[in-house]
């Protein structure tokens, strides 16, 4: 008797227990949580993020004469400079038969520092000339500009968060590398092999063309045994181009003679050639410079795609001005609608580097014990290239008190080329979430300097984040 009354109670107790949880498994499975997203829209805006945009060019004479007027030089120049980015230009002619001085080491640490607290990327190019005049005013050995470049090392070190990457090897008039006693492959292997191996790698480095970036990797396909982000020279040797769009050769950059396989390593090859060699290669390192000479080169139905073929990160808004004012006086002539009516110039400046925009947001739901919630983000690059510093991005959910809740997005930012998207995925256990309301927003932030990643969605709030939709768990 006892047996049965035990048996009639655990049957009982199993019916309810089997009861109560297929009623919770019931009510958990079509309680389910409401999504509303919001629906998103490019704007036009010309945004201010870090590593990119329209830079103005400055030039500092390093000296004798103490931290105090390079000081004031500094606060005047960022008097009317609301960029991300500039070009410094530093020019070491007062030392070049010597060492760098003590008091011009502080000199420059004081300029990089002034900038850095203004938030400012710097791009650094250190030279002996300004004036065409390189062959009388370089260094008389290659050995005193190897000094230099090791004297400056720990200054720009110093830095990593705001200098962004060094242009050149310190030779050449102004800086470029050409009319220079230390042009040929060996030398100009031997100054970058230097620079490289006291600059810390986190900062780019850039040589003038494409032909001499071949020559101090010794490959015309730098990546065939090296891989982008990993630290090594053909992973951080970029370009500049202060000739772009000059003429058909970018006044030198270029040739005329087409590029065989018998071509030395050292040749340039033609307009079209080398700018498929950027496509390739610049996905992985920073392209920027000046825009010369006005002619159809720059008309802005051909500047503009060779700036998404180049991968344009940065470029000047100081030269060259007949170029500038044919962008500022003609409207964007392509098909994009977000920006008809808006001028060449500004469509330029909303594309230089990368240029996210969150295309759309959505929410399902996976398991039946263990309900988990996925949204699903659609993120693409509108920009000319890549971010080549990798952000952190993160979901936010926000509860009608005010209370946020952070949730990673793997998310490696550097991935995401030019023109292309993304598909990214954010899971949440949905037994983590109390009943109520939410707000869920994305940001994204650099690491480095702790600035905020604008969007281009018109949603985008000043911070930086953008709302995705409201999020509703019963």
């Amino acid at each position: 008797m006892h047996k049965h009354h035990s048996l009639l109670f655990f049957s009982i107790l199993l019916f309810l227990v089997l009861g109560i949880t297929g009623a919770l498994l019931f009510h958990t499975y079509f309680q389910k949580p409401k999504f509303q997203a919001i629906s998103q829209e490019e704007s036009a805006k010309v945004l201010k993020n870090p590593y990119c945009g329209y830079y103005h060019l400055y030039g500092y004479r390093l000296s004798e004469d103490g931290t105090a007027p390079a000081k004031k030089w500094v606060s005047q120049m960022l008097a009317t400079d609301d960029n991300s980015i500039l070009l410094l230009q530093i020019n070491l002619a007062d030392y070049s038969q010597g060492m760098l001085s003590e008091n011009a080491l502080e000199q420059l640490d004081c300029i990089i520092s002034s900038f850095a607290a203004a938030d400012k990327q710097m791009i650094l190019r250190f030279l002996y000339d300004w004036e065409g005049k390189a062959l009388s005013t370089e260094p008389s050995s290659i050995e005193k500009i190897k000094t230099h470049m090791t004297q400056i090392a720990p200054v720009v070190n110093a830095y990593t968060n705001h200098v962004f990457l060094l242009q050149g090897v310190f030779t050449g008039n102004c800086g470029e590398m050409n009319q220079t006693h230390y042009g040929s492959a060996k030398d100009i292997r031997d100054l970058m092999n230097h620079l490289s191996s006291v600059i810390l790698p986190e900062i780019y480095l850039s040589v003038r063309t494409p032909a001499q970036l071949r020559t101090i990797l010794e490959s015309s396909s730098p990546f065939a045994e090296t891989s982008p982000y990993d630290g090594s020279l053909s992973a951080r040797l970029g370009l500049f181009n202060d000739g772009m769009f000059g003429n058909a050769f970018d006044c030198g950059t270029y040739d005329d003679t087409p590029l065989t396989e018998t071509s030395d390593i050292t040749e340039k090859g033609t307009r079209q050639e080398e700018l498929a060699f950027q496509n390739n290669f610049c996905p992985y390192v920073p392209n920027g410079g000046e825009a010369v000479l006005a002619n159809s080169y720059n008309d802005l139905d051909k500047a503009i795609p060779d700036l998404f073929t180049m991968r344009i990160s940065y470029l000047s808004c100081d030269h060259e001005a007949s170029v500038l004012e044919k962008w500022k006086k003609n409207k964007y002539p392509g098909k994009d609608k977000t920006f008809q009516g808006v001028s060449g110039y500004n469509y330029i400046g909303a594309h230089l580097g990368y240029r996210y925009f969150l295309k759309s947001v959505t929410l399902t739901r996976e398991g039946l014990l263990s309900p988990q919630l996925k949204l699903q983000l659609t993120v693409s690059n509108e920009g000319f290239a890549p971010s080549y510093r990798a952000f952190e991005t993160s979901m936010i959910l926000t509860d009608e008190t005010g209370n946020s809740t952070t949730f990673p997005v793997l998310f490696d930012t550097r991935t995401l080329d030019s023109t292309q998207e993304k598909t990214l995925f954010v899971t949440i256990p949905q037994k983590e979430l109390a009943k109520g309301n939410y707000s869920i927003s994305l940001q994204m932030k650099d690491l480095s300097t702790g600035l905020s990643i604008h969007f281009a969605n018109q949603s985008a709030k000043d911070n930086g984040s953008v709302p995705c939709g409201t999020l509703q768990v019963p």
